[in-house]
């Protein structure tokens, strides 16, 4: 969550990968040194060139023309943050794009949009986390009506059961093919077939 009070930077760092930021009231903000290509590109002496702003919102590198935000920082490593635990709870094997956009013409194209201030090509991890957590409930769901299916067809196989649940989750339309996989594999594994 974005604090109410503005963040008053009172120590930069520019290190050869990273951004530090010291805050007034106590904490720090650390952010990948690839975000701001001038910065990246620049000198040693050039990047700690750096001057404070008066009241401490502002970072400025006169030699570099860069001015940075301490309140854009702190909303990007929060971003930053989310991001990160909502990835961490995604296991790896999850589809990052299940829906890859596909643009007519002769030329390679990358299909994006424009989210919170950047160019987003593919899901963002939000987007992927509602996805697994959609797809994990639905996995949970249809371990007993699988094996209710399972004991109403006891001649047919573990796989021929699989490949009937499948069909029906395919007729509805919930998951994208490639989240259809994922969510038989972990079926599978939640029945220990």
């Amino acid at each position: 969550m974005i604090s109410r009070i503005r963040p008053i930077a009172t120590k930069v760092l520019v290190e050869e990968d990273s951004l530090s930021v010291l805050l007034k009231r106590g904490g720090s903000l650390h952010l990948p040194l690839r975000l701001f290509p001038r910065l990246l590109t620049a000198s040693p002496e050039q990047r700690s060139d750096v001057r404070i702003s008066a009241s401490g919102a502002g970072l400025h590198w006169d030699q570099l023309d860069e001015n940075l935000s301490v309140t854009e920082l702190m909303q990007e490593a929060e971003r930053r943050h989310r991001d990160e635990r909502l990835s961490s709870q995604v296991p790896a094997d999850f589809p990052w794009d299940p829906t890859p956009a596909l643009l007519s013409g002769s030329q390679p194209k990358l299909a994006g949009r424009w989210l919170d201030g950047r160019f987003v090509v593919g899901l963002t991890a939000e987007e992927r986390w509602v996805r697994w957590d959609m797809c994990e409930d639905l996995a949970q769901q249809l371990v007993p009506k699988t094996l209710k299916d399972a004991a109403k067809y006891p001649e047919h196989s573990h796989d021929v059961t699989l490949r009937r649940i499948r069909r029906a989750i395919a007729n509805k339309r919930w998951t994208e093919r490639v989240e259809t996989d994922w969510l038989m594999q972990r079926l599978r594994a939640l029945l220990g077939w």
